[in-house]
């Protein structure tokens, strides 16, 4: 009778780890109409360390309070869409992957890799997700960083506008206060001069191309984003880093 018991217990205890994955897409949903970042701990029956995982994420989560933290099983078929989505069928787990609140990738941490220091500073800015969402859907980035004081950021705006019709709108532009303290991580990663305005170009796959200045043309601009580069850029989701050397939040120069 004690051991009946005791397998019901275990196959209740099951069914609760289990359903508590069932509403991943609902909770990573509810992360984002809150404006939430989001740490997603990748998991399936196999994974060694998940429970280590989740409490770096929560330790991370004390520090920056606007976050959520997702437990998704791989070996669910409920979380197909997420894992298709994010190509995560192959990766190593357990992993923790983080997302702005647009949806948008920003990095991925490995078990080995991971700290709460890489978590807080994988954490995209609002200027951030905006660029590396536009990455995520093939476009180039024009990113202008500036003071509020300086005027030339008026008619470089007007020929980033030209440039963005004349690429048939595969391009965005992002205006950055260099000032604006919660920017602060994002204009650490992409380095910018902050003494005066310039706009640093990305092409479409995330690879940094140019930094012109103030007086840049549309003309001079479409050729910064069509200029050739070497080698390829990260995937979504695949954490490889988009620029600087061992950098895996997304864009940077190298």
């Amino acid at each position: 009778m004690k051991t009946k018991m005791f397998l019901c217990f275990l196959s209740f205890l099951f069914t609760i780890s289990f359903s508590s994955f069932a509403d991943s897409s609902k909770e990573i949903e509810s992360a984002k109409k809150s404006g939430k970042c989001m740490y997603l701990v990748i998991t399936d029956k196999n994974a060694k360390g998940t429970d280590e995982l989740v409490k770096l994420a929560e330790d991370a989560q004390k520090k920056a309070k606007k976050t959520s933290i997702i437990k998704i099983d791989r070996d669910d078929k409920a979380n197909e869409a997420i894992i298709t989505k994010y190509r995560l069928a192959g990766v190593p787990v357990p992993l923790i992957l983080v997302l702005a609140p647009n949806g948008a990738v920003s990095g991925s941490l490995s078990k080995q890799d991971a700290s709460v220091d890489k978590l807080l500073a994988f954490l995209p800015t609002p200027k951030q997700a905006e660029v590396l969402q536009g990455f995520e859907n093939g476009k180039a980035a024009m990113i202008i960083c500036s003071k509020k004081s300086l005027k030339d950021k008026d008619n470089l705006s007007s020929e980033c506008d030209k440039a963005i019709k004349g690429l048939d709108n595969k391009a965005l532009k992002v205006i950055v206060d260099v000032e604006n303290k919660e920017e602060k991580n994002f204009l650490d990663l992409i380095k910018p001069d902050l003494t005066k305005t310039t706009i640093l170009i990305f092409n479409g796959k995330g690879q940094y191309t140019s930094t012109l200045e103030a007086n840049a043309s549309s003309d001079d601009i479409i050729k910064a984003v069509n200029k050739k580069m070497g080698g390829g850029c990260c995937p979504g989701g695949s954490g490889s880093g988009c620029g600087k050397p061992n950098n895996n939040s997304g864009c940077g120069k190298k």
